[in-house]
């Protein structure tokens, strides 16, 4: 009997515990914390609830100080779709960063230009997405769907930077076959349940 009273006590706590984390991330996400915020809340979500995920992460060279340009990955990739980035894309990318909070000449806005300059692996990508997806996942549906289209306008942004011909011409928004394809799997990524 005194083990099984211990035995629920233990489970009260640890359900305590992990409720606590999930609504410290939430809670960043919803207030739109700065990336460094956000990025702390996550780290301890993960450590407790996905410590597989946050190996990944780490395995990366993934630090505390550049966390959230991690967050931001996706920017960055939409701006390698081509193969190259532009001085529009790279300027977009780091327009949008520091108005998401990353101050220039942070470790996080050195990190972003480093991946500007030199293109990260798919695997840097893919784990930075399926992060992200999994933070979004602890919102109710309605803030999950305005998280992602934020982060996927941000993208179309980047996308849309450099225009193109067909965009001076008034033929479209410039976006290239590759950025919408890039956009396009990012989405379905983020909005498929892990």
């Amino acid at each position: 009997m005194q083990e099984r009273i211990f035995s629920e006590r233990e489970k009260a706590i640890e359900d305590s515990y992990f409720r606590q984390r999930d609504a410290a991330l939430i809670d960043k996400l919803r207030q739109k914390a700065d990336l460094d915020e956000i990025a702390s809340a996550l780290r301890d979500k993960l450590q407790v609830d996905n410590p597989e995920l946050l190996k990944r992460v780490r395995e990366l060279g993934i630090t505390v100080e550049t966390a959230p340009a991690f967050l931001l990955a996706p920017l960055v990739q939409v701006a390698w779709a081509e193969g190259h980035v532009t001085k529009q894309e790279h300027d977009a990318v780091l327009r949008l960063a520091r108005g998401r909070g990353v101050e220039a000449g942070s470790p996080a806005y050195a990190q972003l230009e480093d991946w500007l300059k030199a293109r990260p692996s798919d695997d840097l990508f893919d784990t930075a997405v399926e992060a992200i997806r999994y933070g979004f996942e602890l919102l109710p549906p309605r803030e999950r769907d305005e998280k992602i289209r934020d982060l996927v306008h941000a993208c179309q942004e980047v996308a849309e930077a450099s225009g193109g011909l067909g965009r001076l011409l008034g033929l479209g928004s410039g976006v290239s076959t590759s950025e919408a394809s890039t956009l396009d799997t990012i989405t379905r990524t983020l909005r498929s349940h892990g």
